[in-house]
């Protein structure tokens, strides 16, 4: 049975051409990575000198040019629909195009009029190219090889200057997602090892700046932290002040809150009010380390390293602030099995 499923999720083919669901959002991400729509429309299509429009489902040429462009498809037709793996989820999209529905390459059509069409007539095959401010690039009509098509894509993207590859935004897309969701779980230590891997994309495009904007919020939740901590350093309650600007030391990677942290600590372990709680503080770090690895685990998709993370975590300090952290992730991952 195990075997079956497998068999049958294997036979659910990945879309080669990636398009966009809706016209004007197409032209928002293209603003947003700075580069061309490509609108590919192959109703009409013969295959009289021998073209086939798989042809542009298998160009090497063609399916890199595309990395640099967000694609919109426009047809008329309505073909049923099929299941399908789009950026990493099952969807039931059109069986001949696929990656989307028909009914949203059915959709697109009069904004593509609008943009493309000439003299009340949309000529087709079409293969039109426009800024993400709508104006026309370039265009070429009837049947065309994938290599024409690909180097019309190539000249408008000269036109328009460095852009930002579709992988790359797709990883900065989920990696923010992840980002927001982390820090308001105060899940600060994964949130910022997360955003020093995003901050190695090169580029200053919208996604970078939501990023550096993402990290501005981090910083000031770790001033936020290390304030709280001298708070409590002041009224006393030196456990918790030393736990706390642990935290920040530990957690907020290269921000120069961490570095003032750490400083701070060392200086507050020297002092004969911090000494009762010393091996509290050690236990934490080491509490802290299983409970990351366990955070770090199911992010890469391995449950079974997570789990034994956190089953230790717990079996080893129950009453760390982290193992209670850590139980209601481990019920979840095993749930999850």
């Amino acid at each position: 049975m195990v075997l079956a499923c497998v068999m049958l999720a294997m036979q659910v083919e990945a879309a080669r051409l990636l398009f966009a669901d809706r016209y004007d959002q197409a032209f928002l991400e293209a603003k947003a990575r700075n580069v061309p729509v490509l609108v590919l429309d192959f109703d009409g299509w013969s295959s009289d000198r021998g073209d086939r429009i798989e042809f542009f489902y298998e160009d090497k040429e063609f399916l890199a040019a595309t990395e640099g462009a967000v694609l919109v498809l426009a047809s008329q037709d309505d073909h049923g629909e099929k299941a399908q793996r789009v950026d990493g989820a099952e969807r039931m999209v059109c069986p001949v195009y696929g990656g989307i529905s028909c009914r949203s390459h059915r959709d697109v059509l009069p904004k593509v009029f609008a943009d493309f069409g000439r003299e009340g007539q949309l000529v087709s095959p079409l293969f039109g190219v426009a800024d993400p401010d709508h104006k026309e690039l370039g265009r070429l009509e009837h049947e065309q090889r994938p290599a024409a098509v690909a180097q019309l894509l190539k000249e408008a993207s000269r036109k328009l200057g460095p852009g930002l590859a579709r992988g790359d935004y797709l990883r900065l897309q989920s990696g923010l997602q992840e980002i927001r969701r982390l820090a308001d779980l105060h899940e600060f230590s994964l949130a910022v090892a997360i955003s020093e891997e995003l901050q190695k994309i090169p580029g200053a495009f919208t996604p970078q700046q939501e990023l550096a904007a993402a990290r501005l919020k981090l910083d000031q939740a770790g001033r936020s932290a290390s304030q709280r901590a001298e708070e409590l350093w002041n009224a006393g309650r030196h456990g918790d002040a030393l736990l706390e600007l642990d935290d920040v030391k530990a957690s907020f990677g290269r921000f120069a809150v961490a570095g003032d942290a750490g400083s701070r600590l060392a200086a507050w372990e020297k002092l004969a009010e911090a000494k009762p709680f010393l091996g509290q503080l050690k236990a934490h770090r080491a509490a802290r380390q299983l409970y990351l690895q366990g955070l770090e685990a199911d992010r890469k998709g391995d449950p079974k390293r997570a789990v034994q993370a956190l089953e230790k975590l717990i079996r080893s300090y129950p009453e760390s602030r982290f193992a209670a952290r850590a139980r209601p992730l481990l019920a979840a991952l095993k749930d999850r099995r």
